[in-house]
C-alpha cells in the first residue's frame, strides 16, 4: 500500500496530536485526502502554516517525498476538492456548507501560494500572479513619478549665494523673523518644530557656493533661555549686522 502523505492518528489513541488525521480507529488510506481536508475546514487561518509544516515534517522524516513533491500533492488535493464543490448543485441542501468549505480551501490555497518557492503551481496561475505584480508595480511607479514631479517644483538650479563668512548673519536674520510678533501678540511665523528653518536655508542658500549642512544649521535653531541658547551655537556679535524692526517704529542703532 502506498504510504500516505499525511500523518495519521494512531488507532485507539485517546490523546492524538490535534493535527493528526483520521478517527479513533485510525486512517483509511484511500480516504486520507478527505481526512486532511476535513482538518482544514476546522482550522483558523493562523494555524495553516503549523498544520502544513507538521505533515511536511512527517513526510520528510519517513522519506515519503521531497518538499516540492509534498507541496504539489497538497496543492492539487485542495484544487481538486474546490472543483468538486463548484460542480455541485447550487440549489442542494448542502450548498451553504459547500460554499463555506470552498472559502476555507481558497484561504488555504492562498497560504500555499505564499510558500511556493519552486513555482510548482500551474503556469497560467503563475503568469496571472506575475501580471498582477507587474500592474501593481507600474501603478506604484506612476505614483512615485507624480510625487517626484511635485517635488521638483521646489528645486532650484542655482541657490542664493551667501558671501563667505556671513552665513551666521543670514541665520541671525531668520532667527529674528522667527520671533516677530503681530499687533495681536501672535507670532508672524508659526512652526511646531525648528528644523524647517534649517531645511529652508540648506535647500535654497549656499555659503560661498558650497552646500550648507543641515546639521550645521540645526545647532543654531535650538531652545533658548532668554536670549541665550540652552545648547547649540550662538551667532557671534560681529555677525549680527542687521536688525528687523517694524516700519512704524524707530530704527535705533544696530545691535
Amino acid at each position: 500500500m502506498k504510504a500516505s502523505f499525511f500523518k495519521p492518528r494512531k488507532s485507539f489513541s485517546f490523546s492524538p496530536h490535534p493535527f493528526d488525521i483520521g478517527n479513533i480507529i485510525g486512517l483509511w488510506h484511500s480516504h486520507d485526502d478527505n481526512h486532511f481536508l476535513l482538518k482544514i475546514y476546522s482550522l483558523d487561518e493562523d494555524r495553516f502554516a503549523d498544520f502544513y509544516s507538521y505533515h511536511l515534517q512527517y513526510v520528510l522524516e519517513k522519506k515519503i517525498a521531497k518538499k516540492e513533491d509534498f507541496f504539489k500533492h497538497v496543492w492539487q488535493t485542495v484544487e481538486n476538492r474546490v472543483r468538486h464543490f463548484e460542480m455541485q448543485d447550487p440549489f442542494s441542501r448542502q450548498h451553504a456548507l459547500h460554499k463555506s468549505n470552498i472559502q476555507k480551501l481558497q484561504a488555504f490555497h492562498r497560504y500555499l501560494d505564499s510558500i511556493d518557492e519552486w513555482n510548482a503551481r500551474p503556469s497560467h496561475l503563475l503568469i496571472a500572479e506575475k501580471d498582477s505584480v507587474i500592474r501593481r508595480q507600474l501603478s506604484e511607479i506612476e505614483s512615485l513619478k507624480l510625487k517626484l514631479s511635485e517635488l521638483t517644483v521646489f528645486e532650484v538650479t542655482q541657490k542664493v549665494w551667501v558671501d563667505e563668512g556671513y552665513l551666521p548673519t543670514l541665520i541671525d536674520l531668520v532667527l529674528q523673523l522667527k520671533e516677530l510678533e503681530l499687533d495681536s501678540g501672535r507670532k508672524l511665523l508659526k512652526s511646531d518644530h525648528k528644523i524647517p528653518y534649517a531645511k529652508m536655508i540648506s535647500r535654497y542658500f549656499s555659503h560661498a557656493g558650497k552646500n550648507i549642512s543641515i546639521e550645521t544649521l540645526r545647532n543654531y535653531f535650538v531652545n533658548k533661555k532668554g536670549d541665550v541658547p540652552v545648547k547649540g551655537t550662538t551667532v557671534p556679535a560681529d555677525r549680527r549686522l542687521f536688525r528687523i524692526v517694524r516700519a512704524d517704529q524707530d530704527f535705533g542703532s544696530v545691535v
